[in-house]
């Protein structure tokens, strides 16, 4: 039942105007605005959360070639969007113009970029959490 100042829902955090929809589209083949008791629903939110990060890395961010460094990117874009995470290389929201500055940086140097340079402290903290947090659950 976690509801954010966004508001985002859920345990994964949809927003419903933004990845909400384009999530439904993916994951349901049309566009629709969910409400918040449709995003409480586990089955609904890790369904929409997960479609939403294939969306993120195949789609908006499929232009970063280093599988590592579209991951730094996906996480973060999950937090704030594409759009921020183009900004903090390019000063716009176009990825397509941040990718090829992003691809001739490693991963090392994007991680490391997007902690310094990404316009919200939450996303900076969200992205250093969730990357620590990832060997736990690899297999």
């Amino acid at each position: 039942m976690a509801r954010s100042h966004i508001p985002a829902f859920g345990l994964m955090q949809i927003v419903p105007a933004s990845a909400g929809r384009d999530a439904t589209r993916k994951a349901w083949g049309k566009e629709k605005l969910l409400t918040g008791a449709e995003l409480f629903r586990p089955e609904t939110n890790i369904e929409l959360g997960c479609a939403y990060l294939n969306i993120l890395d195949t789609q908006y961010l499929a232009a970063v070639k280093d599988p590592q460094s579209r991951l730094y990117c996906v996480i973060a874009a999950y937090n704030t969007g594409a759009g921020n995470v183009a900004r903090s290389f390019t000063g716009n929201t176009s990825v397509r113009d941040a990718a090829p500055r992003i691809n001739a940086l490693s991963p090392t140097q994007v991680y490391a970029h997007l902690r310094r340079r990404l316009p919200y402290e939450e996303t900076r903290n969200y992205l250093e959490k969730v990357n620590k947090s990832l060997t736990t659950y690899k297999a």
